[in-house]
């Protein structure tokens, strides 16, 4: 068994998720980009090696490891062993023809990030390495959408979703 850290965004978990608490058996479609290399802190990414394999009629691989099941959107290897630094993100909306990952999860955490406007824009970009975390006891916990800062400000902190740590068997 291992716990993984994944990341469930408020978009995704208002839009379409099913209420979760810490115990839960789940059943989840995983996603890995590069960009989650940056996303938490060192101390919050996990470092797997997975089982890669190329995804027909896709740009991407599966990557796998007993009831680990991950979409890996941009691959640097679709065959052989990958090695996956980062978060894993929880995705509701696309289907990519990988099983879901099942596992139990072992504790939620609110995740607030720091977020700067792009000068002269309406457009908000997340700034790694700026997260706090709350402890929560399951999904439903009260999301603040809201800024920390008046409108016209350019940086704002904003929660951004939930780190849930899950638990899975490895093959």
């Amino acid at each position: 068994m291992a716990v993984i850290p994944v990341v469930v965004e408020d978009w995704q978990q208002q839009c379409c998720g099913d209420a979760f608490a810490i115990g839960d058996r789940v059943s989840w479609q995983l996603r890995y980009g590069e960009g989650s290399r940056e996303l938490l802190q060192p101390a919050e990414r996990v470092r797997l090696s997975l089982g890669a394999e190329p995804i027909p009629d896709s740009d991407g691989a599966h990557l796998s490891s007993g009831e680990l099941h991950v979409f890996w959107s941009e691959p640097t290897a679709k065959n052989g062993l990958a090695e996956v630094v980062g978060v894993l993100t929880e995705e509701r909306h696309d289907n990519f023809g990988i099983p879901p990952t099942v596992g139990y999860v072992r504790r939620i955490r609110r995740l607030a990030m720091e977020h700067r406007r792009e000068f002269g824009t309406r457009v908000w970009h997340q700034q790694p390495g700026t997260e706090t975390f709350v402890e929560a006891w399951g999904s439903e916990a009260e999301v603040d959408t809201r800024a920390d800062a008046p409108a016209d400000a350019d940086v704002a902190r904003r929660d951004v979703g939930l780190l849930v740590d899950l638990e899975v068997s490895l093959g």
